[in-house]
């Protein structure tokens, strides 16, 4: 088979290829000869870009993390104020069916088991975790210096405790055991107790 030119854009292919696969069927059916059929490659064509399957699946874990992160920065920046932009945050942290949050966390978490097995997935998981928690210390220290929020906590314990709570809920909503708007309720009345105000409830999520 003749090499693409563009490496970059095989690449890619092979990370939303694979994407969809941990998705759609599990880790179990995402080896090298799952990836290769659904790609229309031979199992030496990926290997030929993914020498090692565990590369593959950490760049696709970036991937979606990297993603996951813009989209979750994005809708945020569009709220009024701090409670607002929380409970957004807060909102696209739970999983949604028919919204890509679903199936971004569905990735994830297929994928999660692999940053402690493989060292690969150090870097991407680390900054995975800074940048969430980032994102919610940065919203909570805008609500105190606003005088919408207090707290006897830090704000980078609270960020912590949120991301934590909300880690906890992605698993349960993701098996059924749990509604999306059992667990936007469970984690808004946590983000309420934490920071002393109410938080506006996001349209759009079924109780």
């Amino acid at each position: 088979m003749a090499r693409p030119r563009n490496q970059a854009q095989r690449r890619s292919e092979l990370v939303a290829v694979t994407s969809r696969l941990l998705i759609e069927r599990g880790a179990a059916a995402a080896r090298l000869t799952d990836i290769a059929d659904a790609a229309k490659l031979t199992p030496a064509s990926v290997s030929y870009y993914y020498p090692e399957l565990p590369a593959l699946y950490a760049e696709t874990y970036e991937t979606a993390a990297l993603e996951y992160i813009a989209r979750r920065r994005e809708r945020v920046a569009l709220a009024e104020d701090a409670p607002a932009r929380l409970a957004e945050c807060l909102r696209l942290g739970i999983p949604i069916a028919g919204e890509p949050s679903f199936d971004a966390t569905v990735l994830l978490i297929e994928l999660g088991a692999q940053c402690v097995r493989d060292q690969g997935f150090e870097a991407p998981a680390t900054e995975f975790e800074r940048a969430q928690l980032e994102l919610f210390e940065e919203i909570v220290r805008d609500g105190l210096d606003a005088g919408d929020f207090r707290t006897e906590l830090p704000p980078a314990r609270v960020a912590r405790l949120l991301l934590a709570a909300e880690d906890g809920l992605a698993g349960p909503v993701i098996t059924g055991r749990l509604t999306s708007g059992e667990a936007l309720e469970t984690i808004l009345s946590l983000g309420a107790a934490l920071l002393g105000a109410a938080l506006p409830v996001p349209a759009g999520v079924a109780r």
